[in-house]
């Protein structure tokens, strides 16, 4: 009866294994379409990053297209201005009286529109200011919603990636109690560990009898407990709810009795086999697999 049950389980180990090669070949393909996305994303941005060097080179030559306007004019008044003193020059030698209030004007004339080239220039060089430092404020809100976007993509693949690792992960023990004994606190320890392998808490379970799971999944929980007891009852229990019981021989002074059952659990809950009975150390075994 032992013996055919360690090779059903043998063989329920054999098909999770093929399972679990199959859940490789997916990781591998969800890693390549998570590449492909991060590379679409990446080519989104640098398309935007270009725009945004279009903008700016624009911005630059518009920039450089003012001032040179602006010299020209500067450049053309300054020659309109001396052509007009010179003028006035001679027109003043010959007749200075006739023409000195005429002149005048001409001068106040000239200096109204000098001044209102330099407020000009101003109001342009504010322009300027005011560009320049949207174009900052803009370029400092994209930078940061880029780099946002980013980190969120990297948390989402890595919780995406740790999650697929951790339904693929193999998780299996079978232990043995070391010594024959009634235990205080009704937990059976299997101290004696044959096999193990996806637990990091394995001295946990040695010294406490619970199993703790470290990662979610289906679980396989199966025991066979050795006793003099008659008509004696024992539990599986998830953490501190029992979701199976059996009961030795009540016709014979010693059986070994099994038990089993399949269980979903979740991070940190916890498997163990309750009972008050006296239990042989000889045929008192526990296994527990991750099936899925």
């Amino acid at each position: 009866m032992v013996l055919e049950k360690l090779v059903r389980l043998e063989h329920k180990m054999e098909i999770t294994e093929e399972k679990m090669n199959k859940w490789e070949v997916k990781l591998e393909s969800l890693s390549l379409n998570i590449d492909e996305q991060m590379k679409r994303w990446e080519d989104i941005f640098l398309s935007k990053l270009v725009k945004m060097d279009k903008a700016v080179n624009k911005t630059e030559t518009f920039v450089e297209s003012v001032r040179d306007i602006q010299l020209q004019e500067q450049s053309r008044i300054n020659d309109l201005y001396q052509e007009s003193v010179e003028h006035f020059k001679i027109l003043s030698q010959n007749e200075s009286e006739m023409y000195g209030q005429h002149i005048n004007s001409m001068l106040e004339s000239m200096s109204s529109k000098i001044e209102e080239v330099g407020a000009a220039e101003k109001r342009i060089g504010k322009s300027m200011e005011l560009m320049q430092h949207t174009f900052q404020q803009d370029q400092g809100r994209f930078n940061q919603s880029f780099d946002l976007f980013l980190e969120n993509t990297k948390l989402q693949s890595n919780k995406t990636i740790n999650k697929l690792f951790a339904k693929q992960q193999k998780v299996a023990v079978t232990a043995c109690a070391s010594s024959s004994q009634r235990f205080s606190d009704n937990v059976v320890r299997f101290s004696t560990v044959n096999f193990h392998i996806g637990i990091n808490n394995i001295d946990m379970f040695k010294s406490s009898g619970k199993f703790v799971s470290e990662s979610p999944g289906l679980y396989y929980v199966s025991a066979h407990i050795y006793t003099n007891t008659q008509g004696g009852v024992f539990y599986v229990k998830k953490n501190s709810r029992t979701i199976a019981s059996s009961a030795s021989d009540s016709t014979s002074t010693h059986s070994t009795n099994p038990i089993s059952a399949i269980v979903k659990l979740q991070p940190k809950d916890t498997l163990h086999i309750h009972t008050s009975l006296y239990i042989h150390a000889t045929y008192s075994c526990l296994s527990i697999m991750k099936v899925r």
